[in-house]
This record gives structure tokens, C-alpha cells and sequence, in this order.
């Protein structure tokens, strides 16, 4: 096969950053292909790969932060379109929060080393969560992401009420040990 070195590529490079780039976050911007589900706990947040959003919201549902039909506590930017991501919607969505936590699977943590980037070359100061909180690799269920929100909401807004979800693990956990006859 044959391979076209710079600078035969210094085109196409520049075409894609100046055109094609901001053009696909017009279209994603412009469809309203992400989703923001507002909360009443406006001092935190969650960003997710939309796949997960399921997920998320039962999780949240089992943590006793959202009800049956999916209205949460917890605001969340649903990110149907992970790239390109647009870096007007994601920092709208984290300015003037404490914290927020995004959720992607897999490592490593493209998602939020992307979003970690936009919110400093836009001077937003809102920390930032993901792999920290969550395990690194593996599926995100709803054992996994309680924990992580647990955890979020101890740190950043520990007047929200996480002893449904506390409970929830216990209770996992305490069957997860009967299960294995320990």
C-alpha cells in the first residue's frame, strides 16, 4: 500500500480542523443530538455516553435520586454524539457547578480528557470526576455507578441524601456473601 506523508497530507489536515470539524459540531450543536436533563441539585452534574444513560438512571433510581419515570435530582448531559464533542454544550452545562462526573466505559478516559481540556481553555473551574470515582474498566452497571454517584455527592454535595443508595450496596453486597456462603 502506499502511504502519504507530510506534507501531501497538510491539506486534508487543515480542511478537516477549519471545515469539516466545526461543521459537525454545527449539526450536532443545531439537531439537539445531546440531551440535558436538569436537576434540582444544580451544584453538581453528570456527563454520560448516551448508551449508559439507561443505566445511569437506574442506578440513580436505586440511590433514591431519581423517580420511575426518569426525572433525576442529579442534572445530566447525555452525550448521544461523543465526537466530535462541542465544547459550547459542554461547558453551558458545567459552569457554576462544584463538580461533575462523567461516565464512559472503557479506558482510557477519552471522554473526560477531552472535557477536561475544553473546561480549562475556557477558565471553567469545575472539578471534574470519572475514573477516579468509577473502576477504570469493565461494564458500568448499577452497582458500579451507585458507588461512583455515592461518592460524587459525599465530596461535592453532601447535603443530598445518599442513604438509599448506601443501603442499596449493603444489600448487595450482603447477597453477593450469602451467594458465595461466606
Amino acid at each position: 500500500y502506499r502511504l502519504s506523508p507530510p506534507p501531501a497530507t497538510f491539506r486534508h489536515e487543515k480542511l478537516k480542523a477549519e471545515v469539516r470539524l466545526p461543521a459537525a459540531r454545527r449539526f450536532v450543536h443545531e439537531q439537539r443530538l445531546n440531551e440535558v436533563f436538569e436537576g434540582a441539585e444544580s451544584d453538581v452534574g453528570i456527563v454520560v455516553q448516551g448508551g449508559l444513560y439507561n443505566n445511569l438512571l437506574r442506578a440513580l433510581r436505586l440511590a433514591g435520586l431519581a423517580d420511575d419515570f426518569g426525572s433525576s435530582r442529579i442534572p445530566i448531559l447525555a452525550l448521544n454524539v461523543v465526537y466530535p464533542l462541542v465544547p459550547e454544550e459542554i461547558t453551558a452545562f458545567c459552569a457554576g457547578k462544584r463538580a461533575v462526573l462523567v461516565i464512559e466505559e472503557g479506558q482510557p478516559e477519552f471522554i473526560e480528557q477531552d472535557i477536561a481540556t475544553l473546561l480549562r481553555r475556557a477558565d471553567v473551574q469545575t472539578r471534574l470526576h470519572g475514573k477516579d470515582l468509577l473502576q477504570m474498566a469493565g461494564e458500568y452497571g448499577a452497582e458500579v455507578l451507585v458507588r461512583g454517584i455515592v461518592a460524587l455527592l459525599a465530596q461535592h454535595a453532601p447535603q443530598v441524601d445518599t442513604s438509599g443508595g448506601k443501603r442499596w450496596l449493603e444489600a448487595a453486597e450482603a447477597t453477593r456473601q450469602r451467594a458465595a456462603g461466606l
